[in-house]
């Protein structure tokens, strides 16, 4: 268990500060698929190798349990929060309301500024619609979804994308590769969508968004039913 983690220097510039920095670690280590679902944090373990107390590891739980990654049982301990199709459903639900009322605001609240960042993006954007390989993509399409929550202009909405955002790495992680097509269906959607917030196009960026997050959803369920 997270067995490379290195001591975590304990200046008095960051000493404050330990907790949300552990969180950082831990979460990046549940991302990644380190932790496992299921798995119990090692308190002790994780003291040991950060060089750490336990209080700054009890912050971080706190933050990873309003995060949904983890999940603490009396008497048991802090365990890695299992994925059930039941809550991946749940979670796209939500997702398709999120990014499809963010997309029929942004494209009422495009400018000219917005307008050339979003032209930008797309000539990236097109410049990889062949790519296969998920990680080059990623970055992309992560700045992509972020300037159409943004451009919505709606502050609820760009903090529960945020966290939506983490269980939906998860999802994919999960999930395991993508196939080179599924990758370049995303880029091209993604393309799509854009043309149609260029355009001001509130119908048809809502129309295309329903699909792309429905698109998203069956993408997941079907690389669970493979890895079954």
């Amino acid at each position: 268990m997270i067995m490379n983690f290195r001591k975590i220097s304990r200046s008095k510039s960051i000493k404050s500060n330990l907790g949300p920095k552990v969180a950082d670690l831990l979460r990046n280590a549940i991302l990644q698929g380190e932790l496992k679902p299921g798995e119990r944090l090692n308190e002790t373990l994780i003291s040991f190798k950060l060089g750490i107390s336990k209080s700054p590891i009890r912050e971080a739980v706190r933050i990873l349990e309003s995060e949904n990654l983890v999940e603490t049982h009396d008497r048991r301990g802090t365990f890695i929060r299992e994925l059930s199709v039941k809550e991946i459903e749940e979670t796209y639900v939500v997702m398709k309301l999120i990014n499809v009322a963010a997309a029929r605001l942004a494209a009422t609240n495009m400018n000219e500024k917005r307008k050339n960042e979003l032209a930008s993006i797309l000539k990236q954007m097109e410049k990889i619609s062949k790519n296969d390989d998920i990680q080059k993509v990623k970055p992309l399409s992560m700045r992509w979804h972020t300037f159409i929550i943004k451009a919505s202009e709606n502050s609820l909405l760009l903090r529960i994308h945020n966290n939506l955002l983490l269980q939906q790495e998860r999802f994919r992680i999960k999930g395991g590769r993508y196939e080179a097509n599924e990758i370049q269906n995303i880029v091209s959607e993604h393309i799509a969508i854009s043309k149609a917030l260029l355009k001001q196009d509130a119908n048809e960026a809502e129309s295309l968004m329903i699909n792309h997050v429905e698109n998203a959803r069956q993408r997941v369920l079907n690389a669970l039913k493979k890895k079954e």
